[in-house]
């Protein structure tokens, strides 16, 4: 065998070098999904939602004008704190070195390849899983949707980092700092606030009374956040003033809302994803943090009205699926069938990349507000 290949072959068995290859598979994975859409529309990558909302925030830090580019889709300037700032922050972090259309994707490849690095970690030292290097990389395609918000302009991959990141500190007795970033992620996705409640029921079940002043961190930055929105838009409450119709009162209501005007295909898709989280996250029970994490979005889950469920059900898929399922992701079988998974996941989100995008004529404009 060549040199070349047999050093090759050490560097990929060679645990210290998996990270960078879970940097360098989390890349190439984006990568492939963007090769046959640039090639037909390079803009639709952009395009695709949220990403123009974020862009715009990036751009003007919230000072929104009643003009706005978004205006054809009757949206106040108050819409926009329904995008809370760290995401577009980073974004314009990065914008004066590659433009902002640029620093959109930067910021969510590095933040996918930082999360899917630290999801190894998270494994690795909590013993959940029998490979964690395996689990990471499947990860990277399962659910589906997951390849598509680790690879477009979402805020996603930014908040499992930040989760990830907080369960790691958690387990190396970091306190302090698995609680601030659980703040940060309260102001990149408003569901951050949900996993200081999970923190707060593992620190009851574990017994950890002393760690429990560390929860006071959590709510700080969310609340300056807000504040902000109270002396610039007029109403501390102004995120939810677009938002709140996304819950409803009734559990299940989104599935019995499908099968109430006859489309089973859809209420029967939202069956198997409450059955299959649900089940998952009774599965973690040896692991109180990861379980206490998946039961409280699984509960706020259910009474999520919304068609796009299975976006709602990413902040936890990494353990309810990855993590609770591992007994078949680890069999032989299974990972005899992963090449057709990846080939499915393609299949499945390239044409759906090209659906849930800005409308054409109205991209000129943010390109004008973007640049001006």
């Amino acid at each position: 065998m060549p040199p070349g290949i047999v050093r090759l072959k050490q560097h990929l068995q060679n645990p210290d070098y998996y990270p960078l290859w879970l940097v360098l598979l989390s890349t190439l994975s984006s990568l492939l999904l963007y090769w046959p859409v640039h090639g037909e529309d390079p803009t639709l990558i952009f395009r695709y939602w949220d990403g123009p909302n974020y862009l715009y925030v990036a751009r003007t830090l919230y000072q929104i004008p009643v003009n706005h580019p978004f205006a054809a889709y009757e949206t106040t300037p108050a819409y926009f704190a329904c995008h809370l700032p760290l995401y577009p922050l980073l974004i314009r972090l990065l914008a004066s070195l590659m433009g902002y259309l640029g620093a959109m994707l930067a910021v969510t490849l590095i933040c996918s390849g930082l999360a899917t690095v630290l999801f190894y970690y998270l494994l690795r030292e909590s013993g959940a899983v029998q490979n964690p290097f395996w689990s990471a990389v499947v990860s990277l395609y399962l659910p589906a949707r997951w390849l598509i918000y680790h690879s477009v302009g979402a805020t996603e991959p930014l908040f499992l980092a930040l989760i990830f990141g907080s369960m790691l500190c958690w387990q190396r007795g970091r306190h302090g700092w698995a609680m601030a970033l659980v703040g940060l992620s309260s102001i990149t996705r408003i569901v951050g606030v949900l996993v200081a409640m999970a923190y707060l029921l593992n620190m009851l079940h574990q017994r950890q009374w002393r760690q429990l002043p560390w929860l006071l961190l959590t709510p700080i930055p969310l609340l300056l956040v807000f504040s902000f929105y109270a002396y610039h838009f007029g109403d501390f409450w102004a995120y939810f003033s677009w938002n709140h119709k996304l819950l409803s009162a009734t559990p299940f209501e989104v599935l019995f809302s499908y099968a109430q005007n006859n489309n089973p295909h859809h209420a029967e898709l939202y069956m198997l994803m409450y059955i299959a989280y649900g089940t998952g996250v009774l599965l973690l029970w040896r692991w109180p943090l990861f379980f206490w994490y998946g039961l409280v979005f699984w509960l706020f889950n259910i009474f999520v009205f919304h068609e796009d469920l299975s976006r709602y059900y990413l902040p936890i898929s990494h353990l309810t699926l990855i993590v609770a399922y591992d007994r078949i992701f680890s069999q032989r079988a299974f990972q005899m069938m992963f090449p057709l998974l990846v080939f499915l996941t393609y299949l499945y989100a390239w044409p759906m990349l090209q659906q849930n995008v800005m409308v054409n004529w109205l991209w000129p404009g943010l390109l004008k507000a973007l640049q001006s």
